[in-house]
């Protein structure tokens, strides 16, 4: 996925949880920290904060943080997925972009 969804993606999911982007990142970095001080904590939040905005922002680092999100508890709660294709390599351009228009048409489908 490119950035631009991912980042749509997480806004979304914070939405439906109802959650601040504070409570977010609070989620998030208390996930990644086993240890952290309210610095730390505040200096994260403004990266968080960032990432969710600059095009710049690796996909992988979203996809991290949306895959900690699906694994929260009060996500299982809402009952709902976040399907993600993944690229096999070995289906066709065409057929890749297929699978994912199929993969965006299902989430699409699902959206509470």
């Amino acid at each position: 996925m490119k950035t631009k969804e991912l980042q749509a993606d997480i806004k979304s999911l914070i939405k439906k949880l109802k959650w601040s982007r504070k409570t977010l990142a609070c989620e998030i970095f208390y996930e990644l920290n086993e240890n952290g001080d309210s610095t730390d904590l505040a200096r994260f939040e403004e990266s968080l904060k960032k990432s969710l905005t600059r095009e710049t922002t690796k996909p992988e680092l979203l996809q991290r943080y949306l895959n900690i999100i699906s694994q929260h508890r009060d996500f299982k709660k809402l009952k709902t997925i976040v399907p993600q294709y993944h690229q096999s390599g070995t289906l066709s351009k065409g057929m890749e972009i297929g699978m994912k228009n199929i993969s965006k048409l299902i989430s699409n489908m699902t959206k509470i």
